[in-house]
């Protein structure tokens, strides 16, 4: 959901940015605050991220969850890009885990009038066997700008594996159907890995690859890690590596979650040239027991 509101951004403010400098990266694990505060989040289950980045991901895990929350993305000191919006993931029931969300976004762009609009996502996940999962996540995206109204419809699938307790991985391909607005809606593909034992730490690393107009792609790379505290409170850190724009960013993020209630933050930063911040945070509600 991130990586579409900058991508918007993007898209509109070309003559200004060839003035101020570029954007920062706009990888797929922007969406919620654990998976941004980790940076890297293909191979990782237990969230509502998993909608967005790896459907596959969503079946790994029996729980009931409702995540409320929103982004905020920053260029100095102006505020360009904010998102709003909530998920509900249900993989408790049946075997058939389903998950819905809707996200608002408004992005106020790069000295120009900006566009805003919603998307819709819908997805479906189950289990083939007792280590794989796999998923698929609808896309409804509406957009409108005072240049032109965008209604596009697209799917993307993922592949979970968990082996053990120390190991997980995860493979997604984004954009399926192609929509012609790869400046919205990039054809792509991500992998990732996390190792460690979930219930007290694990290690993670991404690789991301995203195709724009005329068949031109960017890769991003990234690591993190988690660490969780009495099964309350758990502490994030990231690092993230855009080869296409040679922008690198670092994130933290806290959560902690008791008696089916929880929250989520996290806070990115750019270095080495110009300075983009994106704030998140997250309420979650999850059904005791699940």
């Amino acid at each position: 959901m991130r990586r579409l509101a900058l991508l918007v951004l993007a898209a509109l403010a070309v003559p200004a940015l060839a003035e101020e400098g570029p954007l920062p990266p706009t990888p797929t694990n922007y969406v919620y605050a654990r998976s941004m505060g980790m940076s890297a989040y293909h191979g990782v289950s237990g969230d509502n991220d998993a909608i967005f980045y790896n459907p596959g991901a969503m079946a790994a895990q029996k729980v009931f969850l409702t995540n409320l929350g929103g982004t905020m993305y920053r260029v100095g000191a102006d505020t360009d890009a904010t998102v709003f919006g909530g998920s509900v993931v249900d993989s408790s029931s049946t075997t058939v885990a389903a998950g819905f969300s809707y996200n608002y976004m408004s992005t106020l762009g790069y000295k120009s009038k900006g566009a805003f609009g919603g998307m819709i996502n819908l997805a479906l996940a189950f289990p083939v066997g007792d280590n794989l999962f796999i998923g698929a996540t609808g896309t409804y995206l509406n957009l409108y700008s005072d240049a032109a109204t965008i209604s596009a419809i697209t799917t993307t699938v993922g592949a979970f594996l968990r082996l053990g307790k120390i190991f997980s991985g995860g493979f997604t391909g984004y954009n399926l159907i192609n929509t012609y607005h790869p400046d919205l809606l990039p054809i792509g593909m991500g992998a990732g890995i996390a190792v460690g034992p979930g219930d007290t730490f694990h290690v993670v690393a991404d690789w991301t690859r995203m195709y724009g107009a005329d068949g031109v792609h960017a890769d991003t790379w990234a690591a993190g890690a988690e660490v969780f505290f009495f099964d309350i409170a758990s502490l994030r850190g990231g690092w993230l590596y855009n080869a296409g724009t040679n922008v690198q960013h670092w994130s933290l993020g806290a959560g902690f979650a008791y008696a089916g209630f929880g929250a989520d933050f996290a806070y990115r930063q750019s270095f080495g040239g110009a300075t983009f911040r994106t704030l998140a945070a997250m309420i979650k509600f999850a059904v005791p027991g699940t």
